[in-house]
């Protein structure tokens, strides 16, 4: 992600989708788990809030003391650091995301996910 404010974006709109989703479910399929659909969403809330926390990072080395003054090997080091927290936040995310996508899966009969499938060819 370029910056922290497009990585929460994605988070944001990513857990939208998904909460949409359920929710759309819950709507239009009859015999849906009300409470198991509510759960998927109290995730949903769950992670985004989390990973929305982390995104906060700090790198707690400074130029001066950890690296004598070398600008070049702290901005090196710095980048590094926020690249790497950045790629394994954006990694816990989209796993919780499609454990989430599962348990929104399981709510529809196997029926209804023939159906789905179906209809996504034909189209």
């Amino acid at each position: 992600m370029a910056s922290k404010r497009d990585l929460k974006k994605y988070m944001k709109t990513m857990a939208a989708s998904v909460a949409g989703e359920t929710v759309f479910i819950v709507d239009y399929y009859d015999n849906i788990d009300e409470a198991k659909a509510n759960k998927v969403i109290d995730d949903l809330v769950v992670l985004l809030t989390e990973k929305i926390d982390d995104v906060s990072v700090c790198f707690d080395k400074t130029c001066v003391v950890s690296f004598n003054g070398d600008r070049k090997a702290y901005r090196k080091a710095h980048r590094d650091y926020f690249k790497k927290c950045y790629a394994e936040l954006l990694k816990e995310f989209n796993e919780g995301i499609q454990s989430a996508v599962k348990e929104m899966n399981s709510l529809l009969s196997k029926e209804q996910l023939a159906e789905n499938k179906k209809l996504a060819n034909e189209a």
